[in-house]
C-alpha cells in the first residue's frame, strides 16, 4: 500500500484533481456554457413603436417592462426550441423562413427608383393593362326556344317589349357593361355577338347558355387607352412588382449554383428558375 502511494503518477493525478476542484470552487456560478442574449436599442424602439401603433399612445413604465419581458421570453423559448431541433421538418417554420427571405429580397429590389424613360418604356410594353374596354348598354328579351324568339322578333314592331318573352331571373336592361361582364352572365359567344351588333334596332335570336334572346343596343362607348400621365402611379407600382419578381428569380438562380440539389426518386427533370405557369 505504501509503495503504491509513492508512485509519481498517483501524485500527478491527485494534484490535478485538487487543481480542478479548486478551479470549480472559485468559478462556481459563472456558467461557462451560458450564452449572451442581447436586446438591442433598435429592438426596444420597435417594441415601443408597435405598441404605439396599436394603442395610439406610448407604453408606460409597467407596460414597457412587460413588453420587454414577453419579448425576452419569446427569444429564449425560440433559442431552446432550435437547440432541441423543434424547427426541423416543420412545414410551418420552413415556409415562414422562406417567406421572410423572399420579403427581404423583394424589399431590397423595391429600393430602386425608375428613371422616367424606363417607366415610359415599361408603360409602352404593358399598355394593354391600362386600356379601358368598350362598353355597351342593351336590353334583352329571353325566350325558351329559338322558334318563339323568331316569332317575338316579328311581333315586337306591334307589341310592347314588356309583353314578350319567357320568365327568367335576369335583368332586362344593362347599362355600361363591358364584354367580360356580359360574358360572365351570358357566355362568351353571346358577348362577342352582342358587341358586334349595331345600335338602334332589335336583333336576334342570339343564343346564350339560358336559351335565346332578342337584343337591342341602346348605346356604345368605344375602348380607349389611358395616357401615361393618368396612370403613372399604377405604372410605377407595376414596375416595382416586376422588378421584385425578377430579383427573386435571380436570387433563386444563384441559390441553385450555391447548393448541390439532389432529388430522390430518379427524376431527371431540370430545376427551373422561373415559376411554371402552364402557358
Amino acid at each position: 500500500m505504501r509503495s503504491w502511494l509513492k508512485e509519481p503518477l498517483i501524485h500527478f493525478l491527485l494534484a490535478g484533481g485538487l487543481l480542478f476542484a479548486a478551479y470549480a470552487w472559485f468559478h462556481q456560478g459563472e456558467g461557462g456554457d451560458a450564452r449572451v442574449v442581447r436586446i438591442t436599442a433598435e429592438e426596444l424602439g420597435w417594441l415601443k413603436e408597435t405598441w404605439a401603433r396599436q394603442w395610439h399612445r406610448p407604453p408606460d413604465e409597467r407596460e414597457f417592462r412587460n413588453l420587454v419581458n414577453d419579448y425576452l421570453k419569446e427569444v429564449l423559448l425560440a433559442l431552446e426550441a432550435r437547440e432541441l431541433g423543434l424547427d426541423e421538418n416543420d412545414t410551418v417554420v420552413r415556409r415562414r423562413l422562406a417567406q421572410k427571405m423572399a420579403f427581404l429580397v423583394q424589399d431590397t429590389a423595391s429600393l430602386a427608383e425608375p428613371a422616367e424613360t424606363e417607366l415610359r418604356e415599361f408603360y409602352d410594353v404593358t399598355r394593354a393593362h391600362y386600356r379601358i374596354p368598350a362598353r355597351i348598354s342593351f336590353t334583352q328579351i329571353f325566350f325558351d326556344t329559338e322558334s318563339s324568339a323568331r316569332q317575338g322578333l316579328k311581333e315586337i314592331a306591334t307589341r310592347r317589349p314588356a309583353e314578350l318573352g319567357d320568365r327568367i331571373l335576369l335583368e332586362r336592361h344593362f347599362e355600361g357593361a363591358d364584354e367580360q361582364a356580359v360574358a360572365s352572365l351570358f357566355g362568351r359567344e353571346f358577348a362577342e355577338t352582342v358587341f358586334a351588333l349595331e345600335p338602334g334596332s332589335w336583333h336576334g335570336p342570339v343564343e346564350s347558355g339560358y336559351g335565346f334572346h332578342l337584343v337591342r343596343i341602346g348605346g356604345r362607348q368605344a375602348a380607349r387607352q389611358r395616357p401615361f400621365e393618368e396612370v403613372r402611379t399604377q405604372v410605377r407600382e407595376a414596375w416595382q412588382r416586376s422588378r421584385q419578381a425578377e430579383a427573386g428569380e435571380r436570387y433563386f438562380a444563384e441559390l441553385l449554383k450555391k447548393y448541390d440539389v439532389i432529388v430522390d426518386g430518379g427524376s431527371a427533370a431540370p430545376l427551373a428558375t422561373r415559376r411554371e405557369t402552364g402557358r
